[in-house]
């Protein structure tokens, strides 16, 4: 017998407040402001977000929106061997893979993904069967698949995974071999109705959605996978190949298709959903038209990243979300200039509230503040130097060390107004990397007289002395970059002797000792623009080994990467400690055509929810 529910609806809830986790299309009524009120349905769109290291197509892609992996693929010049991880905001570096390849397919998930088949480096001939395991950190070859072939594509997980179709080179055949994986051995199973290659794919070992849509033609037709028959399954809308398609999120009741096209130039930029019975186009679409990557995570979420356009490989990510959020990506955007163009300067505060003193060329004891749309003139400083320590705030900062022509050990407290000299660093030195406050700040490395002069030493100052720690930084460094307090600080790339090569390594700092962190994506050293804590930093910039437009950020156990910057720089003024990593600030530094006064802002991804509407009949 039917229910109240089945024969009347649901009845509406009487709440005091909107709920914050309402569904769309939710109806309540809020008995506060006497409104009956219902929550907007999603609106379907794309964002920017941030784009590949490097413009790729092609690849194996596995994994969700926020565990996404990506590895080899078609590049220019040729095939590559590394892979990218996706936190949901940026990229870090995996294991690279065994054996350069394009035209691999994979499957699973970031720390258990498996990539099968392709074209290797070996010849235009040669096609490969080889299959490689991925832990999350490193590739390991295993046992290969029967058929060797490229542009083949794929489903499932690790132990459960399924590899269809695709071109065979050596015979200029495409097949319809159908071979599944149970994490150790690959069995040939029944064959798709159809040769194709190139296909989207969707869904579980035992429930697959397959558009079987590839060369030798593209077309609309999509099959059903069972796990063991094929059967036809309603047909999509728009004749297209090599889209963004599943990831482990995706089943054969919810999937989505973003871009793809034939093997000509010609490209799509709609989005296609699935929901089980059909397919509806989105009225999104991508703001570039390509194909050969990316994945989707159900029918609501998908993101495109790299691929081809038909003339060009692409960098470029963007995100499809349907909901009635508004999601803002995160992006730098031009601020006020200096006053002054100057490299090399001691800065901390606040996006909004932030302060840069001493820096060069020439060699300056020159004091700004910046109130989040312009720079302005303060007290100068009682010593000129450039390459100096600082902590602190706009109205509470610590300066120390640097050159004045030679190394100093100078220390100047600043409390808002003008500038005071007090107890020096117990080492002279320059490039000396900072981090904490203007009462409890920290010095470490650096180099002395000589270039070669590199030290490993730290000074922590308790608001009126310096004291050594006796535990030195694991290594003799200068040019470091630091964020943090001084019982959780952060330091990070830099160089060591003989050398000067540019560094990688992140240490921890916890109020005693070090201990190795996440390793940095790219070699730098000497950003200065930083900001953030020791578990949640922004890097900018840079000598990579030239001065750079990068961007890495730091959840407290990897770097990842985020929007790069329009002035590329070395030497620039951020923020340091008491700051945040999503409103990050570079001004200043020196790049290829000189030093800059630009100030570039940096703010993160935002999400704002949706609210519900009141329901009027009107």
């Amino acid at each position: 017998m039917a229910g109240y529910n089945e024969l009347h609806g649901l009845r509406v809830k009487y709440l005091s407040a909107d709920p914050s986790n309402a569904e769309n299309g939710q109806v309540w009524y809020n008995n506060t402001s006497g409104t009956l009120r219902v929550q907007g349905i999603g609106v379907e769109a794309f964002s920017s977000a941030t784009p590949l290291p490097v413009a790729k197509s092609t690849y194996h892609r596995a994994g969700t929106m926020t565990a996404g992996l990506f590895c080899a693929g078609n590049t220019s010049p040729g095939f590559s061997t590394s892979t990218e991880e996706w936190n949901g905001l940026g990229f870090s570096q995996g294991g690279a893979i065994g054996t350069a390849l394009y035209s691999n397919t994979g499957f699973g998930t970031q720390t258990a993904g498996v990539s099968a088949a392709g074209r290797p480096t070996n010849g235009s001939s040669g096609d490969t069967a080889a299959t490689f395991e991925y832990d999350g950190s490193t590739w390991t070859s295993v046992n290969a698949a029967n058929t060797a072939a490229r542009t083949r594509q794929s489903f499932g997980i690790l132990t459960a995974g399924a590899m269809v179709g695709g071109f065979r080179q050596a015979t200029s055949t495409y097949t319809n071999a159908t071979e599944e994986y149970d994490g150790t051995n690959w069995t040939t199973v029944t064959a798709m109705p159809v040769n194709a290659s190139s296909a989207n794919c969707m869904g579980t070992q035992t429930a697959a959605i397959v558009t079987a849509s590839g060369a030798p033609t593209v077309n609309t037709n999509v099959i059903a996978y069972d796990g063991t028959n094929w059967t036809s399954s309603p047909s999509m809308n728009i004749a297209r190949a090599r889209s963004a398609a599943g990831g482990t999120g995706a089943t054969n009741t919810a999937g989505l298709l973003i871009g793809g096209g034939p093997y000509s130039p010609t490209a799509t930029a709609t989005a296609e959903k699935w929901d089980g019975t059909s397919f509806s186009n989105s009225p999104a679409s991508l703001t570039t038209a390509r194909y050969g990557a990316g994945l989707s995570d159900g029918n609501t979420n998908g993101m495109m990243v790299g691929g081809y356009q038909g003339t060009a490989f692409q960098s470029a990510v963007e995100e499809f979300n349907s909901s009635t959020n508004t999601i803002t990506a995160a992006a730098w955007a031009s601020g006020g200039n200096m006053v002054n163009t100057l490299r090399g300067r001691a800065s901390g505060g606040l996006q909004t509230a932030s302060i840069a003193a001493g820096g060069e060329t020439p060699r300056t004891a020159d004091t700004e503040y910046y109130n989040g749309s312009s720079w302005s003139e303060q007290s100068n400083m009682n010593t000129a130097r450039n390459q100096l320590g600082g902590a602190g705030t706009q109205t509470a900062f610590l300066v120390f060390g640097g050159e004045a022509p030679g190394p100093t050990a100078v220390t100047e407290s600043w409390d808002g107004s003008s500038w005071s000299e007090v107890n020096d660093l117990g080492t002279a030195r320059r490039n000396v990397g900072s981090f904490g406050t203007q009462t409890a700040a920290v010095a470490v490395g650096g180099f002395g007289p000589g270039v070669s002069d590199y030290s490993a030493r730290v000074e922590e100052w308790n608001g009126s002395s310096w004291s050594s720690n006796p535990n030195a930084l694991p290594n003799d460094l200068a040019q470091s970059d630091c964020t943090g307090i001084a019982t959780a600080g952060l330091v990070f790339g830099g160089i060591i002797p003989p050398s000067g090569t540019k560094q990688t390594a992140t240490f921890s700092f916890d109020g005693t000792s070090f201990s190795a962190g996440g390793a940095l994506n790219t070699a730098t050293a000497e950003s200065h623009a930083t900001a953030g804590s020791q578990t949640a930093a922004l890097v900018a910039g840079g000598y990579a080994p030239a001065a750079s437009t990068k961007t890495e950020a730091y959840d407290g156990t990897a770097w990842s990467t985020r929007p790069s910057m329009s002035t590329a720089r070395g030497g620039a003024a951020g923020l340091g400690s008491n700051s945040v990593s999503t409103a990050a600030l570079a001004a200043g530094g020196n790049n290829p055509g000189g030093d800059t006064n630009a100030t570039e802002e940096f703010t993160g991804e935002t999400t704002t929810a949706g609210t519900g509407s009141n329901i009027t009949t009107s």
